[in-house]
């Protein structure tokens, strides 16, 4: 309840809120009088959140965290599916769980909780993915996270078709990358073979090198949020030279596009 106006506040649902883009989303949508929860295995440290603690991977904890915050709040009016995790390294040589649980996290995760959360939406809501701008653009040695995001970009695409009816606006966000910890957390994996040579090791060094070029985690927490209260759009790209490389893909071809991304990321071996 807000004290000031005597209105009920509306309820948003924050997935990995601890730290990171998350943690910036929330502080944004509690000074836009949102009563917040937090979903994630760590808890957030701003003052009046309501944290539930969830392994995201775990479709068991995400149904019972789904039921406990319907029985608790009755209603929900926003949900912003946030957590997500990298992976990189050469595709045929990264472990089967780790692609599994990374696809759990990015893909099933969102999937999963939305459809758990959904009847408490009745009619009206809004939905937001937080995708990356990795779905946008096949990227070597990151390819399981760009697939991961682009099957959560189709699957939040679809949804919102299928919600129209029922006034719940489904919106798809992809930022670009961000100085946020999600680099330092990436599942990481360098083993190489003939066939990659030095090239893997090579493109994790490229991309680590880039923290200093990367967006302010405020300033992107502070736009999906915006996004989150103000915007009504499908799909909305953060960041210029992501915008731009998306509005190259829809003119040139496929093939010019994945020749110029991999003379930007594919180092020349030695």
């Amino acid at each position: 309840m807000d004290e000031k106006s005597g209105k009920q506040n509306k309820i948003a649902v924050v997935t990995g809120g601890s730290g990171g883009i998350g943690k910036e989303i929330i502080f944004y949508l509690t000074n836009y009088g949102y009563a917040v929860i937090n979903v994630s295995r760590g808890l957030s440290d701003i003052s009046g959140i309501d944290n539930f603690t969830c392994d995201l991977s775990d479709k068991t904890q995400i149904e019972r965290t789904a039921e406990k915050i319907i029985e608790k709040y009755g209603k929900i009016d926003l949900l912003v599916n946030n957590a997500g995790l990298g992976i990189s390294g050469a595709t045929e040589l990264l472990p089967e769980e780790k692609v599994r649980y990374v696809m759990e996290v990015d893909y099933f995760a969102p999937l999963l909780f939305t459809r758990a959360l959904l009847p408490a939406f009745k009619t009206h809501g809004k939905i937001i993915m937080v995708s990356s701008a990795c779905a946008l653009f096949a990227l070597p040695y990151r390819n399981v996270y760009c697939s991961a995001k682009a099957a959560l970009n189709m699957l939040s695409f679809g949804l919102r078709m299928e919600l129209k009816k029922s006034k719940i606006n489904v919106v798809t966000v992809c930022p670009g990358d961000v100085r946020s910890g999600f680099t330092s957390n990436r599942l990481k994996y360098t083993g190489t073979n003939e066939r990659y040579g030095d090239s893997v090791q090579a493109a994790q060094n490229k991309v680590d090198g880039r923290e200093n070029k990367r967006m302010d985690v405020k300033k992107v927490g502070r736009k999906i949020a915006d996004i989150c209260v103000k915007k009504k759009g499908a799909l909305y790209i953060i960041g210029a030279k992501y915008k731009f490389l998306y509005l190259c893909s829809k003119i040139f071809s496929a093939g010019f596009m994945l020749k110029m991304t991999e003379k930007i990321f594919v180092p020349k071996s030695r």
